[in-house]
């Protein structure tokens, strides 16, 4: 299924005019610069991000551009861009998708209602907005596509997965290829392109191999084509799970085996096709061993060796990207990472920073002011912090409005580690993942991370914790950490 498609404002003529007064004085088309402005309705001082992925691979998120709403909640962004890429604007911790291009303009109209606070920060609807692209069509091109496309798919799921006429099939490619046929957009084009090819593949009417011969082997790769992307990745997952190429053992042994990455690359080259192109094969080995990497039998370590070999050495500057955006996605928030720094404001309005609380195994509970399920543990935590006393600090980070409340809840049960608000430094949430609340995250003397969403309270945190100050203490008595 295709990326959804985004609502568009209606407009008056007198409301086009302002935009276009607007935009006209205001966007000088250069190359690499596009203009985002808008208007987050009701919410002033909201931070305002750009994001794109540093490959449509790996899925890094990269901030091009960041920005306050002003008293009136408008905005203005002018992000730096190479290429036309898959995009989120970016209100508080909520995204919503759409197409950022080179020079083009847009007009954002945010309503206040979607940003309220309900359930998980990130588990929530994506922003939802209006929007005005003065991209040259593409973004009304991709929503027009997208919209048939999708409605082409929902009402005949049934007869392309399972039926033996394809003509129904076929006949709507033909379509749609003679109704784009006159596009001029690259990224249009081969997104219209690979989803048909998508469809062809998922509908039968083309094998894994004729699909990798004809669209994949020595054709140019388009990193930055989310369609083109996604297919790869639904195409080669499929492809290596069923094909007899190697075995599960064998590419788990070529990983592990400290030989370097040729020893994947002979694998790849089993397949005929694959051995006639380099960077597609080595692409497809980062894939793969990124694929293994939570795998149980991979030696995790050898695994990242593989992907640092590549990022360093590899004759391709796209590959090297990605192999370096796969290193730090996989090892975020690892065991032995550093914990994303903070310095935040207890209830007394001092300041207080992870560097001070990292001289002992710390753990850190992530609460939402309003969150009954977070005070309710608070109990247990007082418990483990009474059975390991000095040996053991404890800090608990707050997002939400209500911090006065949970400071004064935890004084009345006589809680004596400290609270510190999160106020609006929102991408520290984003830092630690936080999804859900509470979060509680172990870190080891000196910062590094010990366990990531550690268990709770009554789920065996306790003998975790007990794990990693036995671990402190006797690499003290060794004289490291």
């Amino acid at each position: 299924m295709n990326r959804k498609n985004r609502k568009y404002l209606s407009f008056s003529p007198a409301r086009i005019l302002v935009l276009c007064a607007l935009f006209s004085g205001t966007l000088p088309l250069f190359s690499q610069t596009a203009l985002v402005k808008g208007k987050a309705e009701g919410q002033p001082n909201e931070l305002v991000r750009v994001i794109v992925y540093a490959d449509q691979f790996s899925k890094l998120p990269k901030t091009l551009a960041s920005a306050y709403t002003d008293n009136n909640g408008l905005f203005e962004l002018k992000p730096e861009i190479k290429q036309t890429d898959f995009a989120f604007l970016a209100l508080g911790l909520k995204k919503g998708e759409f197409y950022l291009k080179p020079g083009a303009g847009y007009q954002f109209l945010i309503p206040k209602d979607t940003t309220e606070n309900r359930g998980s920060v990130f588990d929530r609807l994506p922003l939802q907005f209006t929007l005005k692209a003065y991209d040259g069509g593409l973004a009304d091109d991709i929503g027009n596509f997208n919209v048939e496309y999708n409605t082409f798919i929902y009402q005949n799921s049934n007869k392309i997965y399972h039926g033996r006429d394809k003509r129904f099939v076929t006949d709507f490619i033909n379509k749609v290829n003679l109704q784009y046929d006159s596009l001029e957009d690259e990224y249009v084009k081969n997104y219209v392109k690979y989803s048909l090819i998508s469809l062809q593949w998922v509908g039968r009417m083309m094998t894994s191999d004729s699909v990798i011969s004809a669209f994949f082997v020595n054709q140019p790769i388009l990193y930055h084509n989310i369609q083109y992307t996604e297919f790869f990745t639904d195409l080669f997952q499929s492809y290596f799970g069923y094909q007899k190429i190697f075995s599960y053992s064998e590419i788990v042994g070529a990983i592990n085996s400290g030989k370097g990455f040729q020893a994947v690359d002979e694998l790849l080259k089993r397949q005929e096709n694959l051995a006639r192109d380099d960077q597609l094969r080595e692409l497809i080995g980062i894939f793969l061993i990124a694929r293994k990497y939570y795998s149980a039998d991979v030696i995790r370590g050898r695994a990242i060796s593989l992907l640092k070999e590549i990022a360093q050495n590899s004759r391709f500057e796209e590959n090297r990207n990605v192999a370096g955006n796969y290193i730090i996605k996989l090892r975020w928030l690892e065991p032995g990472t550093p914990a994303p720094a903070f310095s935040l404001k207890d209830a007394s309005g001092k300041q207080v920073s992870l560097s001070e609380l990292s001289n002992k195994v710390l753990l850190i509970s992530f609460f939402r002011s309003d969150c009954k399920i977070c005070l309710e543990q608070l109990a247990g935590l007082q418990t483990i912090q009474k059975k390991f006393g000095n040996k053991l600090k404890m800090v608990t980070l707050v997002y939400g409005k209500e911090f006065n409340n949970a400071v004064q809840y935890a004084n009345d049960r006589n809680i004596s580690w400290p609270f510190l608000n999160i106020e609006n430094n929102i991408l520290l949430l984003e830092a630690y993942n936080i999804r859900a609340y509470p979060t509680y995250i172990i870190v080891k003397p000196g910062g590094n991370i010990a366990m990531a969403n550690a268990p709770k309270p009554d789920e065996n945190l306790e003998l975790y914790i007990r794990r990693y100050i036995n671990e402190s203490e006797k690499n003290s008595s060794n004289g490291s950490h």
